[in-house]
């Protein structure tokens, strides 16, 4: 009878778990591991990081400090003991703080944050709380659910930094992040295998869950958070709601982006392009401001969006159709803006403006405002009569505080107004002889104005003549109410810069603008700008030749990249980045859920004809079995190599069952490798090769990551071994070592 090897009782039942934990569950891990996850866990936090408190941000720089060091030195002693030993590879993660301590960080730390979510909100202090817990789980995973937990923490920390930023190339960043987070689990069941493969792994999984993403992005409803992005001043971006002299020049060298717009037909010229934010008609001499009124309630619209509608009217084309205020003519100019999160209320539109959407109101001095605070990119439709006529009559409390002036400060200015109220009866020709004092006069539009005591427009007007927009519009406007004429300033931006390649408007800080709001009988509200006197060419066509060189001059420096900015293809590159970040914006991140709505309706509509179900089910049985067909030939392609060495493999275990080594049906072939390697060492090298090469086809499941040129040098190499192996066992039958 053939002799068959039976599994021994060590082979049968496995040893029995103690009780101690410690003996048999420590996670045991490499340094490499290790350092893969503090490098992770500081690229996780780094995403967050404009959003961690200062505190918090020390404490986790220490942790990965103390960590990195203690491992550090581990596997210094490491690498000395493996030069005498290969035994030593991984070990149990050593205890770097003790429990009480442990529990006590935790304890003040969750308290910690508590106690600062009255200034932090809802949203930062969740956020806190979360990078805490991750930062704390670093320091203990002695188990392998311990380091899923640490790792899937980390996922969550990256991904909650879209919620602060959502542009294209941020969102590609943190889903490679994310991809390197799964590549740690992938690591910890496989750590044989190549990085490569383990990448190329990871990435077919991602790219499966792409078409349930879609799915649910485009039908899933889209609920509004229940928490807000916490509002600070010191997040306040851009325009602010009260003007000195000099606040808007400052503006005027920064390349923030403010908001994006893409018009529905043709491009309007330059200097039609006055984009109002907001109306400041209450001066005290040296500061600008809405009006006492306006600010009231606009901060009760912070801090409730459902007093908004009570406090101002609706911005719908109905309500400005049926206003008594407005009288609605000419040709509609429809467009999308997308605004930057500025973390204040106020919108961007031309005029006059009118919008459908429910969550934007409008003021009394027609300007748009979010009902609620812009904390994330956000996206509107507009649509603006410019030839419209706004407030053909003036109601008397109007009148009286756009003629409003504070007569100690600028005495100078109140006297030439009176001056020219005496000499112009007329008020078209007292603005136009202003308007010709300014441009025929030696007044500069520059960057740099002369320091102004107390910000005197007097002294302004008078004798240094040279400023930015806001000295001219604010002088203009005290100089008309000085006349007798109603005005007001206006604060937004002018123009902007066109992107080809994407068919859409930039508009940055540095397009920031002041410019003035005069009142005249039977034309209501009419738009003058002064500085179009001072410097045409900065209203039609953007800054001028001589101030875009004293802004290079300003915005050089021994860092500066402008001589850089200034190259054509520099330019060309940047104006298509832009482009793909817009276009992502638009349909990605300005996807709300009012275009859910109308999205799913449209399909829905469209569902309900027949023919257009048939078209639906056409479509969808081809992708169907165009997948099929794929994974059938896919699998046919790699079944021949498949099938070929699992032939081998059972061919080998004929030869073997010939020379009185039969394996047992309970056996696995590891485990008959291991009989084979204790019975016959000297055939233990050959067999072992083609017991792994079946194992690995067999259990792994990574055989769709090897192309079929690799099966095939695999299945050469194995034939190979079996050669030698059957010629090792005639040999041993021989009685020839």
């Amino acid at each position: 009878m053939k002799n068959i090897i039976k599994p021994s009782f060590k082979q049968k039942f496995k040893p029995r778990k103690s009780k101690n934990p410690s003996e048999n569950n420590d996670l045991k891990l490499t340094s490499q591991m290790y350092f893969c996850l503090l490098i992770f866990q500081l690229l996780n936090l780094a995403t967050l990081v404009i959003q961690l408190h200062l505190l918090y941000l020390l404490f986790a720089t220490f942790a990965l400090a103390l960590q990195f060091i203690v491992h550090l030195n581990i596997a210094r002693k490491g690498a000395l003991v493996s030069r005498l030993s290969q035994s030593i590879k991984s070990y149990v993660r050593p205890k770097i703080l003790p429990p009480w301590l442990m529990l006590l960080l935790a304890i003040s730390g969750s308290v910690a944050i508590a106690v600062a979510g009255q200034t932090l909100g809802l949203l930062l202090s969740m956020m806190h709380l979360l990078c805490f817990a991750y930062s704390l789980k670093m320091f203990e995973i002695p188990r392998r659910k311990d380091l899923y937990q640490l790792v899937v923490l980390g996922i969550f920390v990256a991904t909650s930094s879209l919620i602060f930023i959502q542009s294209i190339y941020f969102s590609l960043a943190v889903i490679v992040l994310v991809f390197g987070n799964l590549m740690i689990l992938l690591n910890l069941f496989a750590p044989t295998m190549a990085v490569l493969a383990q990448a190329k792994l990871v990435a077919k999984l991602g790219l499966y869950s792409v078409p349930l993403a879609v799915a649910l992005f485009v039908g899933f409803p889209k609920l509004s958070p229940f928490w807000q992005v916490p509002s600070v001043e010191s997040a306040k971006v851009g325009l602010s709601d009260s003007v000195k002299i000099g606040d808007i020049a400052q503006l005027a060298l920064s390349d923030e982006l403010a908001f994006r717009v893409s018009f529905q037909n043709s491009n309007p010229e330059h200097a039609q392009l006055y984009w109002r934010a907001m109306v400041l008609d209450d001066f005290d001499g040296v500061t600008w401001r809405q009006s006492r009124r306006d600010l009231s309630q606009n901060s009760q619209n912070s801090q409730s969006g459902q007093n908004a509608q009570s406090s101002y009217g609706s911005a719908t084309f109905e309500q400005a159709n049926s206003s008594a205020d407005i009288e609605l003519r000419g040709t509609g100019l429809s467009y999308q803006v997308i605004a930057e999160p500025s973390f204040q209320s106020w919108l961007f539109a031309l005029d006059f403006a009118t919008s459908e959407q429910g969550n934007i109101g409008q003021r009394d001095d027609f300007a748009l405002f979010y009902r609620g605070i812009i904390s994330q990119t956000l996206s509107y439709q507009v649509t603006s009569y410019p030839a419209a006529k706004m407030s053909a009559t003036l109601p008397d409390a109007t009148r009286a505080l756009n003629l409003l002036l504070s007569t100690d400060n600028n005495p100078k200015l109140l006297a030439k107004g009176q001056q020219l109220r005496q000499q112009y009866p007329d008020d078209r020709q007292l603005i136009n002889q202003v308007l010709t004092e300014l441009n025929e006069e030696n007044y500069y539009y520059t960057l740099q104005p002369p320091r102004l005591n107390n910000n005197s427009l007097d002294q302004f007007y008078f004798d240094t003549r040279a400023g930015f927009c806001e000295h001219y519009a604010s002088s203009f406007t005290y100089l008309m109410r000085a006349a007798g004429i109603p005005a007001r300033m206006v604060v937004g931006y002018l123009g902007g810069e066109f992107n080809l390649s994407g068919n859409y408007l930039s508009v940055y800080q540095r397009n920031a603008h002041a410019w003035s709001e005069v009142w005249l009988p039977n034309d209501g509200w009419q738009r003058i700008d002064p500085t179009a006197a001072v410097d045409p060419e900065r209203v039609e066509r953007g800054f001028s030749t001589s101030l875009m060189q004293e802004y290079d001059d300003l915005s050089s420096g021994l860092f500066s990249l402008q001589a850089l900015r200034s190259m054509w293809w520099y330019k060309q590159v940047k104006m298509q980045i832009d482009a793909i970040d817009y276009q992502w914006t638009r349909w990605v991140i300005g996807y709300t859920g009012q275009k859910q709505s109308r999205v799913m309706a449209q399909l829905l509509a469209s569902l309900k004809q027949g023919k257009n179900v048939l078209y639906f089910l056409l479509i969808l049985a081809g992708a169907v079995l165009l997948f099929y067909g794929y994974k059938v030939v896919k699998g046919k392609a790699k079944g021949k190599a498949e099938d070929k060495i699992k032939a081998l493999y059972l061919k080998t275990l004929k030869l073997m069952a010939q020379h009185q080594l039969v394996k047992a049906r309970s056996m696995t072939a590891q485990q008959f490798a291991d009989v084979i390697a204790t019975a016959r060492p000297e055939l233990s090298a050959n067999f072992c090769a083609i017991s792994n090469g079946f194992a690995q086809l067999s259990y792994q499941n990574f055989a769709d990551d090897i192309s079929q040129q690799e099966h095939a040098k695999q299945l050469i190499k194995l034939q190979l071994s079996y050669r030698r192996l059957r010629w090792q066992l005639w040999l041993a039958k021989l009685g020839i070592d």
